[in-house]
């Protein structure tokens, strides 16, 4: 090892002593030191997390749009329809199908019929199926509010609009199922052009078939149309009698009610041969089913026998004109 020399060590003692004489750098914090990078007035922040990728929040909101649309035209979801009318459809269904035979007796009662009401249940335009999708309305009644906005009250008969050289078609919508009605202007035109005006003005959406009767001597109708829903209402006018097919009260026809205090919405459907029965009554007949006959027999209301029945609902009545 080589020697150290008396003066490297004094050197080198020199150099220690100036090094611990030396005062240390102060090293400022993080904190203090962005403290002090202060941005101007016209400085940017610099984007941060998602948005940094524009693209990507654009495709956010299109993903979302597109689902709530599907949830909406699907009608899932929050857009569901309300459990009321679910269980008012399982109710109907239900209802359907506690007189199985009620098919049965309706083949008979159109078998029964005369040739060209017969010949109707397979030919009537009202059987095409676009005019079926227009007279079809499954929907619920309306509400008791709702039904309150319709207007029942007129201070006349309508005027004449109808077209008297063509039939009209009418769905009668009911919490059993659908009746199809074929009416006959050049039976009776006023009735027609009536019952036409007040069908397309929704007179009869939630109405009660109020009287029913069945097997009861020669009378076999269901009866409704009364705004009151007790027998007693109408729409403020009466009509005029018209003779061309009354006195035909067979099975599957239409006829309209009337007494001294009431006539202009009641009508009634023949749902036996009420021919004898009914036998020099003036009652307006205007038209005949030609589908749903066994929707007919099924109707239930109260009768002159028994008042504790609930009264079926026409839900809706829809009316277009067969061609």
């Amino acid at each position: 090892m080589p020697k150290t020399t008396k003066r490297t060590a004094t050197k080198r003692a020199a150099r220690i002593a100036k090094a611990h004489a030396t005062e240390l750098p102060t090293v400022e914090p993080k904190v203090a030191q962005q403290s002090q990078q202060r941005r101007t007035p016209k400085q940017q922040a610099p984007a941060r997390g998602i948005a940094r990728y524009p693209w990507a929040i654009t495709m956010s909101i299109l993903i979302i749009a597109a689902g709530v649309a599907l949830l909406y035209f699907n009608h899932v979801g929050p857009f569901a329809p309300p459990a009321k009318q679910a269980s008012n459809a399982k109710k109907a269904t239900a209802i359907a199908t506690l007189a199985p035979d009620v098919k049965a007796k309706a083949t008979t009662v159109v078998t029964s019929m005369p040739a060209d009401h017969k010949q109707a249940f397979t030919s009537s335009n009202c059987l095409k199926s676009d005019i079926l999708s227009k007279i079809t309305d499954t929907s619920a009644a309306p509400s008791s509010a709702d039904k309150d906005k319709i207007k029942h009250s007129y201070d006349k008969a309508p005027a004449m609009t109808i077209n008297q050289k063509t039939t009209y078609c009418v769905g009668i919508n009911t919490n059993r199922g659908l009746i199809v009605l074929e009416l006959m202007p050049q039976w009776a035109p006023e009735t027609v052009n009536n019952f036409v005006y007040l069908a397309q003005n929704k007179f009869y959406d939630g109405l009660t078939f109020h009287r029913v009767m069945k097997d009861a001597g020669n009378l076999q109708i269901a009866q409704g149309g009364d705004p009151k829903g007790d027998g007693t209402g109408g729409p403020g006018y009466t009509l005029p009698d018209e003779t061309g097919k009354n006195g035909d009260y067979t099975a599957g026809t239409i006829s309209m009610a009337r007494s001294d205090k009431v006539s202009g919405s009641q009508f009634f459907i023949n749902t036996g041969d009420n021919s004898t029965g009914l036998k020099g009554q003036n009652f307006n007949t205007f038209g005949w089913v030609v589908k749903g006959m066994d929707v007919a027999l099924a109707l239930q209301g109260p009768s002159d026998s028994d008042k504790n029945i609930t009264s079926d609902v026409m839900n809706h009545v829809l009316v277009v004109p067969a061609s």
